[in-house]
This record gives structure tokens, C-alpha cells and sequence, in this order.
């Protein structure tokens, strides 16, 4: 047997096909992988459209990497749906708190809050998980 490159399969005897058959995805599954793009699905989520299992990037990642024109089309269609939506969001009038949470969410501003105290007498102070949570710190 000898192997051939860019991921085809292994040809056994007499020019047969070992392995895995590559799957086929159909015009109506690309089109709707590409809407779900430019809506903002995950990538994970689309590889499911497409006809790949929950969990199988490696799968998902293989077909991309076969099938470049594919990938180009999914990543345009994210980007031209980006664009859309933070224009929306520009668009929608509502002041300085919607180019806040866009700065949050595409630019990396982040809120942060922290919180600290000392009990009496200058020890460690106790606060529950619950109240922790509500400014941003995780209980152990």
C-alpha cells in the first residue's frame, strides 16, 4: 500500500480504496452552513450542519483544509455578517452604551470589579460563594 498526499486515502490492491469515504455535503447544507456563518454560529455548531459528528474537529478541520474555496466562503460570510450586526448596533441609536458593549465584546474592554476587605483586627474576611459571584469573584 502507499500513501498519497493532502489527506486522500490510502489505495490498497488493485487501485481500491481503504479507509474512510471522505463526506459529501450537500449545495442545501452549504448553504445553510454559510448562513449560519454569517448569523455568528460557532464553527462547531456548522461542522454539524454539514454532516459531521458533535466533538469531530479534526474531521471538520481535514475537509476545510481539502476544500479551501469552501472555508474562504464561510469565512467571508462571517465577516460580511459581523459587519452587518455592528453596524445595527451603531445604527441603533441608543448612545454611548452601544458602542460600549460593542467595544466590550469585539475590542476586549472588559469590566472588571474587585472587591477586598478585612475582618476585625486586620484577618481574613469570609464571604460566601453567592455573594463573591455577584462581584466577579469565584468561591472555592
Amino acid at each position: 500500500m502507499k500513501a498519497k498526499g493532502n489527506g486522500d486515502l490510502v489505495k490498497g490492491g488493485k487501485g481500491k480504496r481503504v479507509g474512510r469515504p471522505e463526506i459529501q455535503i450537500s449545495a442545501e447544507q452549504k448553504k445553510t452552513a454559510t448562513r449560519a456563518a454569517y448569523l455568528g454560529m460557532p464553527e462547531d455548531r456548522i461542522a454539524i450542519i454539514c454532516g459531521f459528528a458533535s466533538g469531530n474537529p479534526t474531521g471538520w478541520g481535514q475537509y476545510l483544509i481539502r476544500h479551501p474555496e469552501f472555508k474562504r466562503e464561510l469565512e467571508t460570510a462571517r465577516v460580511t455578517g459581523e459587519v452587518e450586526m455592528q453596524g445595527r448596533v451603531l445604527d441603533a441609536g441608543n448612545g454611548w452604551q452601544g458602542s460600549a458593549w460593542l467595544l466590550e465584546r469585539t475590542r476586549g474592554y472588559v469590566a472588571r470589579a474587585s472587591l477586598e476587605h478585612t475582618g476585625k483586627g486586620g484577618k481574613e474576611l469570609s464571604v460566601s460563594g453567592n455573594l463573591l459571584g455577584a462581584f466577579g469573584g469565584q468561591s472555592k
